[in-house]
């Protein structure tokens, strides 16, 4: 069963999967073995609102960690997408082009977008967050989203 950190912030709940690593950027990445998937965090999502549009490196493209990988075009804004880890894309997620609201209603299931095959699996964990210290980072932007919105 997958485990969550949960806060709750008006009407939202956001979510941070227990068993991946993060970014300050709102990047997750699970692990297995030398294969890294990666994704949106429910963070990310929430805040920039509903993907209608994702542009990818294609497998094969070498991925550095904290370099751009791609663009998600959502109804508020552009964003790149930041590889969390160092490697090569092996796989893109082919359910993205037909519906990349995947990223949205799934963020850390369906909604994942590479697969990297990694070169320093242990020189990437030491740029990434462990999920608790990410959930405390959320929270603050969580906090200064708000500060933003209702002053």
């Amino acid at each position: 069963m997958e485990k969550f950190l949960e806060t709750t912030y008006d009407k939202f709940i956001f979510r941070v999967k227990t068993d991946c690593f993060y970014t300050k950027d709102d990047f997750w990445v699970y692990l297995q073995g030398k294969i890294a998937t990666v994704g949106v965090t429910d963070f990310q999502q929430k805040v920039r609102g509903d993907v209608v549009f994702l542009e990818t490196i294609k497998p094969g493209t070498e991925a550095k960690q904290g370099q751009g990988i791609g663009t998600i075009e959502t109804i508020k804004a552009t964003f790149e997408i930041l590889s969390p880890v160092t490697g090569k894309v092996v796989e893109v997620n082919p359910d993205m082009y037909e519906n990349p609201y995947l990223i949205n209603q799934d963020p850390y299931g369906t909604g994942w977008i590479y697969r990297i095959e990694l070169t320093d699996p242990e020189g990437d964990k030491v740029g990434l967050l462990k999920a608790e210290d990410y959930f405390e980072v959320m929270k603050e932007k969580i906090d200064q989203e708000a500060k933003n919105l209702y002053g």
